[in-house]
């Protein structure tokens, strides 16, 4: 048995996320999918050699949403690599009327049913709705033989359904967007001030650190903050923001429980679940 194997048998990997770009390996040692394809095809195939994963290797793409920074490198990778496209049906549709989208093969279409499991490579997927101005928006929970892990990324609001998936994993993706200060005095026009820190935008340090205090438990292994804003967010205001929250409800974290934020360009390597 090798390395991998002893680890774990599921894997997660972040390539790129924030506003300049989203892009999530999860699978297994020889096979897997990709959640957003919100980089370069080139960046893309250039991150899955960097962790030994094969082009091939990769069976699905979920995609959360139509927002380009989730689908920019899309109709190259899938016209390199013809691969299943699995989304919302709304998000199809935006695909297929998409500037940068609309040239991919619709044949690779794949409407996800939310809230009704399906399985792909042996892992059963769930798909979310979520509060966000992307058409057909989707969060989606993973369970690969009693590993878990729900990515739950730009999101205006945690709505109990939201809550019910992050409740329910080993292995959390949440998003900490911004810091609410630096949103206020920001140099953002006030119209899009408004609309990332409202009920279809995103989650700010403190919603994210708030909720995650609230239904810690030490089985947790990883909470990992992500879509983290180059303009209104640092990874050390988001750090501090949540060990905050966890202080203040007298929240003390298991050895074994990991949190970090997901690198903006950086891949955060293997992170065994």
């Amino acid at each position: 048995m090798d390395l991998f194997s002893c680890l774990s048998p599921f894997v997660f990997c972040s390539f790129a996320s924030g506003s300049s770009g989203n892009c999530y390996y999860v699978g297994k040692q020889d096979e897997g999918l990709l959640v957003d394809v919100g980089i370069s095809a080139k960046q893309v195939k250039e991150h899955l050699s960097r962790n030994d994963i094969r082009t091939e290797s990769v069976k699905a793409i979920l995609i959360t949403h139509d927002h380009i920074d989730h689908v920019l490198g899309l109709e190259k990778f899938t016209k390199d690599c013809p691969t299943p496209i699995y989304a919302h049906s709304d998000c199809l549709l935006g695909l297929a009327e998409g500037k940068a989208t609309k040239g991919t093969d619709h044949g690779l279409f794949h409407e996800v049913e939310p809230m009704q499991p399906f399985g792909l490579l042996g892992i059963t997927i769930e798909a979310f709705p979520v509060m966000h101005d992307g058409r057909g928006a989707l969060g989606y929970c993973f369970d690969f033989e009693g590993h878990t892990l729900t990515i739950a990324t730009d999101i205006g609001m945690l709505d109990n359904v939201v809550k019910d998936y992050i409740r329910r994993s080993d292995n959390i993706v949440i998003e900490a967007n911004y810091d609410t200060e630096m949103l206020e005095k920001g140099r953002y026009p006030f119209p899009l001030k408004q609309r990332i820190a409202g009920p279809f935008g995103h989650l700010s340090n403190e919603e994210s650190a708030r909720f995650i205090a609230e239904i810690y438990r030490p089985e947790i292994k990883h909470i990992m903050l992500c879509h983290l804003s180059e303009n209104n967010n640092t990874p050390e205001l988001a750090m501090q923001c949540l060990y905050h929250q966890l202080s203040r409800r007298h929240v003390r974290l298991d050895t074994n429980t990991s949190v970090f934020p997901l690198p903006r360009h950086r891949s955060t390597g293997m992170v065994y679940l």
